[in-house]
């Protein structure tokens, strides 16, 4: 029905998914504001691709796995603001332009991050570190370390994908539970 553009059928669709999509987002996110977003743009997106869905597929999955995305590319932003805010802060407090209580509240802002970090090896986080920290390429980062640009392809790829398990057990739980 969505495939035609049948707004009454999304309709139906945003009215179904919204609540559980948003609790999800906001389970992650811890802002409510912040995943209205997301899940306003997963619905956006789902219209704007409405002819691609496929109407065999369950919608719920294919929300719920487009949630995850969105929220991926939220928290790929927020990461590397808060790397930026991180920097700023104690430049400015190496210059006394601001208080240290500014740098340890964004500091705190990081810990998640922080720690999904701390548990990758130290090649693969050294090699994440390079690449979204520095913003390095794969190839700066195979210089660098004296290792292949696969290896380092590879490497970011692992990372990225410990990432994902540790959003999808969180995922999964939802799902289970909720």
């Amino acid at each position: 029905m969505m495939r035609g553009g049948d707004k009454a059928a999304f309709g139906v669709l945003f009215d179904r998914y919204y609540d559980l999509l948003h609790t999800f987002a906001r389970h992650i996110v811890k802002d409510s504001s912040v995943a209205e977003d997301i899940i306003q743009n997963v619905f956006v997106k789902m219209w704007m691709r409405k002819e691609q869905v496929n109407p065999e597929l369950s919608v719920r999955n294919y929300l719920l796995v487009a949630t995850r995305n969105e929220l991926f590319d939220y928290m790929r932003l927020r990461y590397n603001m808060l790397r930026s805010d991180i920097n700023d802060a104690m430049l400015n407090v190496a210059d006394g332009d601001t208080d240290i209580y500014d740098y340890v509240d964004v500091r705190e802002r990081v810990g998640f991050i922080d720690s999904v970090m701390r548990s990758m090896p130290d090649k693969r986080r050294e090699i994440f570190a390079m690449r979204y920290d520095r913003n390095m390429t794969n190839a700066e980062i195979a210089r660098a370390l004296n290792l292949s640009i696969r290896t380092v392809e590879k490497h970011v790829d692992l990372a990225i994908k410990q990432i994902r398990k540790t959003i999808s057990v969180v995922t999964l739980f939802f799902v289970l539970f909720f």
